[in-house]
């Protein structure tokens, strides 16, 4: 492992820090409340796992979330990567790689059907990292917004 940065499972008071990750991936600022009651519902819930990478400075350069859960149509638990955030300064350096194989490695050990993920078509770069990772674009996604 790169000896800049550790991963580690995420905790309540990583929450600030996090925050600034998704505001930084959305370009927005996040209602602080809701985010505290998601982020406790996440680091509460059985099904979810999160990871942040931290460097010796105790920043959190990144986190991973993923929820899994049983489906019908799979037979079988399927996890679902919810956010993957590298901050820009550390793109490129091997960290949202690290998470991904870190996530890898935890499920291998459980029954899981597969591990799958949504991206933002107008995010190209996102796209070509998830397919250097393995995964297949095999579905399209449809929303509906309220």
């Amino acid at each position: 492992m790169d000896p800049n940065y550790t991963l580690r499972r995420a905790k309540l008071d990583d929450e600030t820090a996090v925050l600034e990750l998704v505001n930084e991936l959305e370009n927005r600022e996040s209602d602080p409340q809701i985010f505290a009651q998601i982020w406790a519902e996440y680091l509460g819930h059985m099904h979810t796992h999160v990871w942040v990478a931290e460097n010796k400075e105790k920043q959190v350069l990144g986190f991973l979330s993923v929820v899994g859960q049983n489906l019908l149509h799979h037979e079988g638990m399927v996890y679902e990567i919810q956010e993957l955030m590298v901050t820009a300064s550390f793109q490129g350096k091997g960290l949202g790689r690290k998470l991904i194989e870190v996530l890898k490695n935890e499920l291998k050990e459980k029954d899981v059907k597969s591990i799958e993920v949504t991206s933002n078509k107008r995010r190209k770069e996102a796209h070509a990292f998830y397919e250097a990772m393995g995964f297949t674009n095999s579905h399209e996604k449809f929303t509906i917004y309220f």
